[in-house]
């Protein structure tokens, strides 16, 4: 399966599916109250908490469709980077790893179709947690405008 079928969007979308991995920690007494970032030529990682004493660590992004299980490489270099960061969790228990997919379009950057009846946003990639409050905004402003 690839493309839109992969993502779920409809055949005339550009999309391809992007592989994602996360892996979820138990860290109690680990001092993070914010997402942490690292951006490294090589590592990058995002340490975000949770409710609960869990943590969130992420930011493979493989040029794949693949929802297989994530795999060692993967977690190796999400976990050395998240600790390297983040010192306190390396007693952390490993509550579990996800993989899925991210929506991209070729350029990586979000769209908003409106049409009468109809208002499409696709291909948030990476970006969705930030950007998807303002393109919403924008589609209501859209569809506000043509009412």
């Amino acid at each position: 399966m690839t493309g839109a079928a992969a993502t779920g969007a409809t055949a005339g979308a550009a999309l391809r599916g992007v592989r994602g991995e996360v892996i979820w920690l138990h860290a109690p007494g680990v001092p993070l109250s914010r997402p942490l970032r690292l951006l490294h030529a090589r590592h990058r990682v995002y340490i975000v908490p949770r409710p609960d004493e869990r943590i969130v660590i992420g930011a493979s992004e493989i040029e794949s469709e693949d929802r297989s299980p994530v795999s060692l490489r993967s977690a190796v270099e999400l976990m050395a980077a998240a600790h390297s960061v983040l010192p306190a969790l390396a007693e952390a228990r490993i509550l579990h790893l996800e993989t899925n997919l991210r929506p991209a379009l070729p350029d990586n950057a979000p769209r908003l179709d409106v049409e009468p009846g109809r208002v499409v946003i696709n291909g948030l990639f990476r970006h969705g947690w930030l950007l998807a409050p303002a393109l919403v905004e924008q589609a209501l402003q859209h569809t506000t405008l043509s009412s």
